[in-house]
């Protein structure tokens, strides 16, 4: 079966729309590609719990069971490692009299979910702020916290830069993000972004679960944060479980739908905002529509391929970004700005370009010659350029009233 065609039955598994039909028709090879997809977007340990609690009426291989099952007890048993790391990073930054907002699966996992393993986490996000983010990183450092990888820059040229700050690694292994940004700059991601709200989104955030819990977001700004996230930032690279995460946080009787709206349409997200609700409607949350009161009608034929952005290679992500930048650049500013933006990634500019203070082993020019391989590699795979023209698409979408 074509990859497109598994990556839609693998998002109906999600939601209302699993597809027995195409279920018996689905050879050994399907299965496994559909688990391999399952696991790289972290989705096999929600997926057993619909099975368990019957929201799935598909029979699956037993081998498939049994490995979704395995998955979500070890998610468990990671959720319960990650949740002391992140109150052991909150005291010692609260010691400092440093705010820190868990977000994304930081905070959804205990406060949205059923279960905790059922939202699994790569790492943990904190957002803090801007002023303190060095400090924080410099607090962590000097508790064991290592840095996970060479840098291209410095943790104060990131802070310039970057949405966070070098990855951290704890003494026992979670992995954590310090952000002081919850989105990109434009200048970075290679295409328009929203005007950035964090820190006044950090100034609101409190505990949700009483006065000893981890502070995260509201949960008007976690559901602001969700759509620029999945929508502008990744252009739906991150995977399904922002669709989970939405259908959950809408469910929130703190969120004022109509000031919702009129808030989007101020920063100019609400096209990004209403396409994230329509797909989230269709795959994963029916009656989202209605409850949303969404005031733009959207054409499916418009989000018609976004499972394949979804459910894409995550080891593709930067190529096919790179690539939908550039086409964004063609499509907007012609040959001389696409020229322009093509120079600029060849120098490096405001990204991914060794300083001399920085950490990183590598040179420029081995980055440069490394990326560009991996690239043409990738693209030379056609749906891997089928992903990047739907991306590239998606951007012109959103763009279009701008």
């Amino acid at each position: 079966m074509k990859i497109s065609d598994l990556r839609r039955f693998l998002l109906g598994l999600i939601g209302p729309r699993a597809d027995a039909q195409i279920a018996h028709r689905l050879e050994p090879d399907d299965w496994l590609q559909i688990d391999t997809m399952a696991a790289q977007h972290r989705l096999q340990p929600r997926l057993h719990a619909r099975i368990e609690r019957g929201e799935v009426e598909v029979e699956l291989p037993h081998e498939i069971r049994e490995r979704w099952r395995a998955s979500h007890r070890a998610s468990g048993i990671r959720a319960l490692a990650m949740r002391k790391a992140l109150h052991d990073v909150q005291s010692k930054l609260g010691g400092a009299g440093i705010k820190a907002a868990a977000l994304k699966g930081a905070s959804h996992a205990w406060h949205l979910y059923p279960a905790a393993a059922e939202r699994p986490m790569r790492d943990v996000d904190l957002l803090m702020p801007y002023d303190r983010a060095v400090e924080a990183f410099s607090i962590l450092r000097a508790s064991g916290f290592e840095q996970e990888d060479p840098s291209p820059r410095t943790p104060e040229e990131s802070l310039l830069h970057d949405k966070h700050l070098p990855p951290l690694v704890s003494p026992q292994g979670i992995r954590f993000e310090l952000h002081m940004r919850l989105w990109e700059r434009s200048e970075a991601i290679g295409w328009p972004m929203p005007e950035d709200e964090s820190q006044a989104m950090l100034a609101r955030a409190g505990a949700p679960g009483g006065h000893t819990d981890i502070a995260a977001l509201s949960p008007e700004d976690q559901l602001v944060h969700a759509v620029i996230h999945a929508v502008y930032s990744n252009r739906f690279n991150g995977g399904p479980l922002a669709l989970v995460d939405l259908a959950y946080l809408a469910k929130s009787d703190a969120i004022e739908w109509p000031r919702f709206w009129a808030r989007a349409a101020a920063g100019g997200w609400d096209r990004g905002a209403a396409l994230l609700i329509h797909v989230a409607d269709h795959w994963c949350a029916p009656g989202l529509l209605e409850t949303s009161r969404c005031p733009l009608p959207i054409d499916p034929s418009v989000w018609a391929g976004v499972p394949d952005l979804l459910l894409q290679d995550l080891s593709e992500r930067k190529t096919v970004g790179a690539a939908a930048s550039i086409a964004g650049k063609l499509g907007t500013g012609g040959a001389s700005a696409t020229l322009a933006a093509i120079a600029g990634r060849l120098r490096g500019s405001d990204r991914a370009r060794p300083s001399d203070g920085g950490e990183s082993d590598e040179s420029f020019a081995g980055w440069l010659a490394r990326r560009t391989g991996e690239s043409a590699k990738a693209l030379a795979r056609p749906d891997t350029r089928a992903v990047a023209r739907t991306t590239s698409e998606l951007g012109a979408w959103l763009n279009a009233d701008k």
